[in-house]
This record gives structure tokens, sequence and C-alpha cells, in this order.
């Protein structure tokens, strides 16, 4: 599929660049007899062609949840959101004429700022982030390794007869004290908060590291053979498991990084239709 940044051989991108320099070379052929400001016939013009595309931005969130509208393919659409909200801040810029202080307009435009930050994170996102995902989980799925994970652990179940108790304890405890998931925090930072139980204390089992070493040191002690082949299957197993746990908690991580800047981006667009409204009653009603 082409990429939503070269849609048409960047289409939206040329126009964007073609009207901001259009847009600037005319607001420095604008010799006004004040200081530039939104309240020239040219700053008027940009703060109505600056609405016009916040208004027309935000309509964005409704066409790409209708699947049956013929007004152009929601990829094309999707491009001309991210450049056109690029080109935005030019045209709100020169609406002000780099006339900024405490208020409700420079509010707006901070708001507006925020939001088109936010979007290009959006945009670096869903460009980048599939790609990383798709090669963390090496052609598999997520819910494949989840199953990975579950046949694994019937598996050492299996193998718990005959063991020793405190070792089963042990096994059994890493079973089910393995974490994944949890809040944001933990989703991005994918870090393994996973425990176990030995001799009643509860340890870290990151990564399965403690729980793998401690089968290790059974196995040097071993005198059993049925004994050491049960350590070096459970030494496997907990291997493999651990490596699945990676995959999926990177996995998380880039689904939670995808997900993340529409809990900034939405609302501080929200914030900003709210400040603009107030903007453009203050200019009428005080001006």
């Amino acid at each position: 599929m082409q990429s939503i940044l070269y849609y048409r051989n960047g289409r939206y991108l040329k126009l964007t660049v073609w009207f901001s320099l259009l847009f600037s070379l005319v607001y420095i052929w604008h010799q006004p007899n004040q200081p530039a400001n939104g309240g020239t016939w040219l700053g008027y013009t940009f703060g109505t062609i600056a609405t016009l595309l916040i208004l027309w931005l935000m309509y964005f969130g409704r066409r790409k949840r209708n699947y049956f509208s013929n007004s152009g393919s929601v990829q094309g659409w999707l491009s001309a959101h991210i450049y056109f909200g690029s080109g935005l801040l030019v045209v709100a810029t020169l609406h002000s004429g780099f006339q900024f202080g405490v208020n409700v307009h420079t509010l707006a435009y901070a708001l507006m700022c925020g939001a088109i930050v936010s979007g290009f994170y959006g945009a670096w996102a869903y460009v980048y982030l599939p790609l990383k995902k798709r090669e963390n989980l090496n052609m598999m799925s997520s819910d494949e390794y989840f199953q990975e994970i579950s046949d694994i652990d019937r598996q050492v179940n299996k193998l718990l007869g005959g063991l020793p108790e405190p070792l089963v304890l042990m096994i059994t405890s890493a079973i089910e004290q393995t974490s994944l998931g949890g809040n944001l925090a933990k989703q991005l930072s994918a870090k393994d908060h996973s425990c176990l139980m030995v001799s009643e204390n509860v340890m870290s089992n990151e990564d399965q590291a403690t729980c793998i070493n401690m089968l290790t040191i059974d196995l040097a002690k071993a005198t059993n053979q049925q004994l050491g082949s049960q350590l070096k299957q459970l030494i496997d197993l907990f291997a493999s498991k651990s490596l699945a746990l990676k995959i999926l908690r990177e996995d998380i991580r880039i689904n939670a990084l995808l997900k993340i800047w529409l809990f900034c981006h939405v609302p501080v667009s929200f914030a900003l239709l709210a400040a603009l409204i107030a903007h453009i009653l203050s200019v009428f009603i005080y001006w």
C-alpha cells in the first residue's frame, strides 16, 4: 500500500508548500499602515482560511468513520490532513502577524501548535511503528504468542511430577506471577515485573531469569538421570517462554505508542476549537 506521506506522488505536500510560499509572499508584499496583525484585511483573510482549515481538519475524525463516503479515499484524506495541518501553522502565524501576548488569542495559537505537534507524532507513529511491529512479531500474530505461552505452561505443569516440593512451589509461583501488560506506564516501559516465591520470599523473575538460574543450579547438583532430563526440559521451556514474553511486551509497547498520541491530539483539538470560538467572539464583540 502506498505511504500516506507520498500519496499520489506527494500531491498534498506540494500543494501545502506552494500555498505556504504564496501566503508568505503576499504577507511580505502587504504593507499595512500599522504593525501586521490579525485585524488587517489580510489578517482577517488568513484568519478565515485558518478557521476553515481547522474545521476541515477536525472533520477528518468523522470522515474516517464514514465507510460509505464517495468523497475520496481515507488514505487521501489522511495525507491531506497531515500536510494541510502542517500548512495551518504557516497560515495561523501569518494571521497573527507575529503578535503574541497573554490572552485567549495566543492560547488558541498555542493549542493549535500542540495539536499539530501531536499530529506530527501520530504521522510518524503510523508510518514507522507498524513496520517495527511486523518485524518484532516475525510473521506471527500476538495471539499465536499468547497461545505459545499457554502451551509452554501446560508442558511445564506436566513435568512437575517427581520434583522436590520446594522446586514445584517455585515453578508454580513463576507461572502464576508472570506479569504482562498493566497500566500505561508499564506498557510503555516494557519492563518485566514478573515474580516468584523462593522459600516464602518474593523475588523478581524478570525475563524468567531467576527461575532459569534456580533450575540451572539444581541441574548442576542433580545425580538422578530422570531428574536431570526434567530440569533440562524445564530450562528450555522457560527460555522459550522468556523470548515469547519479550516479543509480546514489545508488541504491547508499540500498540501503546500507536494509541497514546490520540490521548493528546483529540482533547487538545477540542480545546483548540473552544479557544478558537472564544477568539472569534472576542474579536467581533470587543474589537
